[in-house]
């Protein structure tokens, strides 16, 4: 019998993705080609999963969200609906804090 774990894993993920999508849906990179804001978040999940080996899903999720908490109007308990307590928990452990001096924050 086919384990259910890799489906929820999978569609964790692709949660994550779709909703990051439609939050950034209307932002736009400063750079010169404009590029959409979701690029980043997609970027980033891919190079965990394939430099870092990273696996688990609440992480790749988390990557993909990242942005939503400082650039978009999500707030925490959105994501905690949505994705649970643990992605909402790495999502808030690595946003960007501009109340923090800049060097701190990076």
């Amino acid at each position: 019998m086919k384990s259910k774990e890799p489906d929820a894993a999978l569609t964790l993920v692709l949660r994550a993705v779709e909703f990051a999508a439609r939050k950034h849906r209307d932002q736009r990179r400063k750079d010169v080609h404009a590029s959409p804001y979701i690029n980043p978040p997609i970027a980033l999940a891919a190079v965990l999963s394939r430099v870092g080996g990273v696996r688990r899903p609440v992480v790749l999720a988390a990557a993909l969200l990242h942005d939503a908490l400082e650039d978009t109007r999500t707030t925490p308990a959105e994501l905690r609906r949505h994705f649970g307590d643990r992605v909402a928990a790495i999502v808030r452990e690595v946003i960007d804090d501009k109340r923090l001096p800049k060097a701190r924050r990076k």
